[in-house]
């Protein structure tokens, strides 16, 4: 918790190294549900570590360990735990499937999501359905993206807005304003593929309402990521509507970001996304 709150490698490594330790101190054959917590445990930490890392190993062995959790857990014996395994599986799979581009790791781990689900009823866990739904959403957005298909972005649009029935405002701020955000990427690429004006004002709306949460002294790493949403949705919008506003609102919230984000891997892009939008300008 403390590397992912720090964004630190190494820490999250110490933590990987720690659990590994632990899985040697209590294998399975002596304490197979302590071995299982371990192995979900050390799963996300592998999974943290992935997100973070150019290491193609590491996500494989996230699933690895999941995998190995439910080989304990039963649906019929340990629900909660079987549910939460599955959920670790499916982020798991997920960063497996964006990082080899592999369509068959993001289905299945949609699967995986599913299967939780059967445990993470909206009546009976209604907080963890709505987390479920923003992680097959978040999956099924990254499908659309590796297709070129608007089926997956439908079903994403369809799993943000669900999840967005149980965040408030006031209860789930932060909950809601990274569904917010996700939901304004899904209908940008949405609105992109269909050409549709309504969907990209949709994603301008979803953006903002996002930044009203994330301010950029409070959460500047969501502030960034959301305020380019929201300029790669200006600039889809204002490429295809008459007038200048959105595209000078896209160029300034682009600039807005590279003043903020100094020299980190996502400024190649944002400056490259900047260019395209001034150059939509001049024209």
């Amino acid at each position: 918790n403390d590397g992912e709150a720090a964004d630190d490698v190494g820490v999250i490594a110490a933590a990987v190294s720690s659990f590994q330790a632990a899985l040697k101190l209590a294998p399975r054959a002596r304490a197979p549900r302590d071995w299982a917590w371990t192995q979900c445990r050390l799963s996300a930490a592998l999974r943290a570590l992935a997100v973070r890392s150019g290491d193609a190993m590491l996500p494989e062995a996230a699933v690895a360990a999941a995998s190995a959790a439910l080989e304990v857990y039963s649906f019929d014996a340990s629900p909660l735990d079987w549910a939460r395994a599955h959920a670790l599986l499916g982020t798991a799979q997920t960063v497996a499937g964006e990082r080899a581009g592999d369509p068959e790791w993001l289905e299945a781990a949609i699967s995986s999501y599913a299967a939780a689900m059967t445990v993470y009823t909206r009546d009976a866990a209604p907080l963890d359905w709505a987390r479920m739904q923003r992680n097959s959403g978040a999956v099924l957005s990254l499908l659309g993206e590796q297709t070129a298909s608007a089926a997956p972005l439908l079903q994403a649009v369809g799993c943000y807005r669900a999840a967005l029935q149980e965040y408030s405002a006031d209860f789930a701020p932060l909950d809601r304003a990274m569904t917010e955000s996700n939901l304004g990427h899904a209908l940008r690429l949405l609105g992109e593929q269909r050409d549709d004006v309504v969907l990209l004002q949709q994603a301008v709306d979803a953006c903002r309402a996002a930044l009203h949460v994330y301010t950029i002294d409070a959460a500047p790493l969501d502030w960034a990521m959301t305020s380019t949403n929201l300029a790669n949705a200006l600039a889809a919008l204002g490429a295809r509507v008459a007038g200048t506003e959105a595209l000078e609102a896209a160029v300034a919230t682009y600039r807005r970001v590279l003043d903020a984000i100094g020299n980190t891997p996502q400024r190649a892009v944002v400056k490259y996304n900047l260019g395209l939008a001034e150059r939509r300008l001049r024209e």
